[in-house]
């Protein structure tokens, strides 16, 4: 008795369940526009469009050989200032407390000088904020950046994709989160799967589409293609 009521709540639900029509594009979920907070020339530039790069690598930097010198010599001083320290800590008992409190504040003042050089120092550079893709290059080398010019380096992160669904929204009380989506990317033969994350709460007005989102990866962004989700 039981086998047959299972069976038919699936007849039921297959008599019920819809298969809707949804268009996608592969878009990423992080895009940048990156900048420098500093002024300068551009003397290196590491990358050109579609170059992909690891987080924290260097991508540009300007004319910074005098606050590069700067930093490696106040590096060098906070280095001396805390082997001095230590190297008197381990007798600080036969030391004079006054000396003691010299050579402390002697390493913390050029420690903090070495951080504060190091700070001006990463300000003209610009290193990649995470995994991305260069979509964009505003600037060349040799190029002068001033500080206010934000838009040097266009970006999108590689591995972090999303298709953007689109669908008529006469469905709008059937779609939920946790549906399956089956698709194909156009160009391609091969099928996937993914399930709805999340459903737009507003209608495209220009088509009254809805829209709605499916996590994927290994998709490049800007491509696009079509499947069904499977509606109860």
């Amino acid at each position: 008795m039981k086998k047959i009521f299972i069976l038919g709540l699936f007849m039921f639900q297959a008599l019920f369940a819809e298969d809707i029509y949804a268009t996608f594009d592969v878009v990423s979920e992080k895009k940048s526009e990156l900048g420098l907070s500093a002024s300068g020339i551009v003397t290196t530039l590491n990358v050109n469009v579609g170059d992909k790069i690891k987080k924290g690598d260097l991508l540009l930097s300007l004319n910074n050989t005098q606050e590069k010198n700067e930093y490696e010599t106040a590096r060098k001083n906070a280095e001396h200032s805390a082997k001095i320290y230590e190297r008197y800590a381990k007798i600080s008992e036969v030391i004079d407390k006054e000396k003691m409190e010299n050579y402390l504040y002697d390493k913390e003042i050029t420690s903090l000088n070495a951080q504060n050089k190091e700070i001006i120092l990463r300000k003209t550079e610009l290193r990649a904020p995470y995994d991305l893709v260069v979509t964009k290059k505003n600037i060349d080398l040799g190029s002068i950046v001033m500080a206010s010019q934000t838009k040097l380096l266009d970006v999108i992160a590689l591995d972090d994709v999303k298709l953007v669904l689109k669908f008529d929204e006469k469905y709008w009380q059937k779609l939920k989160v946790g549906q399956l989506f089956t698709y194909k990317v156009d160009g391609s033969d091969k099928i996937y799967e993914g399930k709805i994350t999340k459903i737009y709460p507003t209608i495209l007005n220009e088509t009254r589409e809805m829209q709605a989102e499916v996590k994927t990866k290994d998709l490049m962004p800007g491509l696009f293609g079509n499947g069904t989700i499977k509606a109860e």
